[in-house]
């Protein structure tokens, strides 16, 4: 492992396999509307360009079929309370989106959540064991128009930071800030989002692991409507990739 950094990318997929598709009370019309509005469009590209595809981890399928970002358990996670845990029930609009046995649910755990989450465990103990720490850059993106897991509903920023107690060192999260300011940008910290993906093995145990969310504003890169990149794409990417080279 070259450097002790690992990019998280949860939300970047837009794969529904067709196994899964049965599962949605929606059309297929409504269906592709709240995979525009959830997907985190081009994250995989925007912060990993030209970096070590083995310290990338990035989910294999859309957060409809499973949210990787979720706790697995509904009552830990807050998102559960407007039905978008780690298997979502709720459209964006507050609509049925689909009905899930505890069997189902227990499957699409199973099948897409749990592997992956191994992937970072086992990622992050290669860090440790290389570097002897690990630091993970938690890679998304959020549209103008907010979603129902928004923990604030003012204007939104155009960078969100989001922190992770015990995860987020405070030199982490100055430099991050110092650095899109720096660059002219409106940078909200735990605003629209807070927290950062720390994998399960060391959440809350090993102060070695450090974690940082960037959200992204969608309209700086992207015409939200068309879900297509816009003239902004190429100067976000290089921010990004200036940003992964201070903090690596």
């Amino acid at each position: 492992m070259v450097t002790p950094l690992l990019i998280h990318v949860p939300h970047a997929s837009t794969v529904i396999p067709d196994e899964v598709l049965g599962d949605f009370l929606i059309s297929p019309e409504e269906l592709c509307h709240q995979r525009l509005r959830l997907t985190d469009w081009f994250t995989d590209e925007l912060f990993t360009a030209g970096f070590p595809r083995g310290q990338v981890l990035a989910a294999p399928v859309s957060r409809l079929v499973v949210d990787v970002e979720r706790f697995p358990d509904d009552g830990n996670e807050p998102c559960s309370k407007v039905g978008m845990g780690a298997t979502y029930l709720k459209t964006v609009e507050g609509r049925p989106l689909r009905s899930l046995s505890l069997e189902r649910r227990q499957f699409l755990l199973e099948t897409y959540f749990w592997p992956h989450h191994r992937r970072l465990d086992e990622a992050c103990a290669a860090s440790l064991g290389s570097h002897g720490r690990c630091v993970i850059i938690d890679a998304h993106s959020f549209p103008t128009d907010p979603l129902p897991t928004q923990i604030e509903f003012s204007a939104p920023p155009e960078i969100g930071i989001g922190t992770e107690p015990g995860h987020t060192p405070a030199g982490l999260l100055s430099l991050t800030e110092e650095y899109f300011l720096s660059h002219g940008f409106v940078v909200g910290v735990d605003r629209p989002f807070r927290g950062a993906l720390v994998p399960n093995a060391f959440f809350g145990k090993d102060p070695r692991v450090s974690s940082i969310m960037i959200e992204i504003r969608r309209d700086l890169y992207m015409d939200e409507m068309s879900g297509t990149k816009n003239e902004g794409f190429t100067r976000m990417q290089e921010l990004l990739t200036g940003y992964r080279a201070a903090v690596g």
